[in-house]
């Protein structure tokens, strides 16, 4: 290790990923976290007083938990006086979790650093445009009846049209692309034809729903309101489907020209994962076998 700390990681437990608006809709994003980050620790028995810190990927931070990580630590039963942090680099959050957590550990900043990466997109809400914003600000400054009567009189129908933050958030501010139409662009740059994205994401969902016994060694239950009855497997592969089915599905995208359909891309999803990582050394200290060790890493 040219005479750096040893980093590994301990182990780790996700919740299902499961489609957006669907079973895990009413369960928030620190609470997926939560989730997590407890079942991570209970699995290995890791006391929470042995926590240096804490480290959550998240892009759609909520306005009602902005401090994502520190929430979902706290109610996971870490103490206070461990610190937490969000960080965000869109799709890699979570991955920056586990780089952060690798560079505290690998300095010597800390032993065992809690890592991880949530996204409840059923919750990431509708937001009003700016005029709407203004206007409001107008009326709360308006002191007499006339002034909020023309405050009032001041909406128009373009100022009460609520826009999706979701479909804000996956357009790059920069290009003006969002997701779907960056992989058109790819789709065509490097010739990968309609039937052969089909051919893959069926072959995805095979492979999904054949691994699904193995895949439970790593999801914790997740027991969803009202009825509490427990998720345990992710929400979106399908048995049924099939290249006919995927064949009759319309471009999404750009529908004259277009190859990428609802069928082949990725879906909305809500769920959380979390892993601990350790120094070698007081991994072994502890008693605690390891799933591997952290080498390199690299963002492009």
């Amino acid at each position: 290790m040219n005479g750096r700390r040893g980093v590994v990681i301990v182990d780790g437990v996700r919740t299902p990923f499961c489609k957006a608006w669907g079973v895990l809709q009413d369960v928030p994003a620190d609470s997926l976290a939560c989730l997590a980050i407890a079942e991570t620790m209970a699995r290995v028995d890791l006391d929470p007083q042995v926590v240096d810190e804490v480290i959550v990927g998240n892009v759609a931070q909520p306005a009602d938990t902005t401090t994502l990580a520190r929430v979902a630590a706290l109610r996971a039963g870490v103490p206070r006086r461990v610190p937490a942090v969000t960080v965000n680099r869109n799709c890699g959050s979570g991955t920056e979790a586990i780089v952060a957590a690798y560079h505290r550990v690998e300095s010597g900043l800390a032993d065992i650093v809690v890592a991880g990466g949530v996204e409840s997109m059923s919750r990431i809400p509708f937001q009003m445009p700016q005029g709407f914003t203004r206007k409001v600000m107008g009326l709360r400054r308006a002191r007499t009846l006339p002034q909020r009567a023309a405050a009032l009189l001041g909406f128009g129908r373009d100022d009460l049209k609520p826009v999706p933050a979701l479909e804000v958030g996956l357009r790059d501010a920069v290009s003006g692309l969002d997701m779907g139409q960056t992989a058109e662009i790819l789709a065509r740059r490097f010739r990968i034809g309609r039937e052969e994205q089909d051919t893959f994401a069926l072959e995805s969902h095979r492979r999904a729903l054949a691994g699904r016994a193995r895949l439970r060694e790593e999801i914790m239950p997740v027991f969803t309101p009202p009825t509490l009855l427990p998720v345990q497997d992710d929400v979106g592969p399908r048995e049924d489907q099939s290249m006919e089915a995927l064949r009759r599905l319309r471009p999404v995208f750009d529908r004259r020209y277009g190859t990428v359909t609802a069928g082949n891309s990725c879906m909305l999803t809500d769920g959380a994962a979390a892993v601990i990582v350790a120094s070698e050394e007081r991994a072994r200290a502890l008693g605690m076998p390891y799933l591997g060790r952290i080498r390199a890493y690299a963002f492009a």
